[in-house]
């Protein structure tokens, strides 16, 4: 009769055959990540050979301007004997200007509960990793204007967004973000 392992040994073994995840570089971006998709690739393959499945346990969101947080704890089962797991817990945070950012925070969180409960080496420095943040304030027309401007589906629309917009104290972050969108617009209609 087979010997019978319990979830710190079965995720023993898992880290035994997994160690490392190679960074990548992805289009448009100027530096290197490990990505969801990539470690999902590398891991569940080694989990599911030991028996061990995962899945969200407890997930809290909040939205911060464009960014997405989220709370969530991650449970790693013995798929013999489900009572027998961990929870790992974890956080994340998306960045989107338009309604990704909670599917970008959910992935990172449940990325890092991979990485961390298998202890996987990435050769990541998330100090050295940076977006920026916006916190949209309601009262702020220079935030409501770029909120405006960002929603846009048309270059006649983006026109009468910057029409109205006259506060010349911040014309240049708003012309910013105006010529941002009017690129984007661009490339969608190409």
């Amino acid at each position: 009769m087979a010997e019978t392992k319990n979830i710190h040994q079965r995720i023993a073994a898992v880290m035994g055959e997994v160690s490392y995840i190679q960074k990548e570089r992805k289009q448009g971006m100027q530096y290197t990540i490990v990505s969801h998709d990539a470690v999902t690739a590398k891991v569940r393959p080694v989990l599911l050979k030991h028996g061990v499945i995962y899945y969200p346990v407890r997930c809290d969101h909040t939205h911060n301007g464009n960014r997405a947080e989220c709370s969530m704890t991650v449970r790693f089962a013995n798929i013999d004997a489900p009572e027998d797991c961990i929870d790992v817990p974890s956080f994340g945070y998306g960045i989107d200007p338009q309604d990704k950012g909670p599917g970008k925070a959910m992935s990172y969180a449940v990325k890092y509960a991979l990485l961390k409960a298998l202890g996987l080496e990435t050769g990541d420095d998330a100090d050295h990793d940076s977006i920026q943040h916006t916190q949209e304030d309601p009262h702020d027309p220079v935030d409501h204007a770029v909120s405006e401007a960002q929603k846009a589906g048309s270059l006649d629309d983006l026109k009468a967004v910057w029409s109205a917009y006259t506060d010349a104290q911040a014309a240049a972050r708003f012309r910013d973000a105006v010529n941002k969108r009017k690129a984007e617009i661009s490339k969608e209609a190409a």
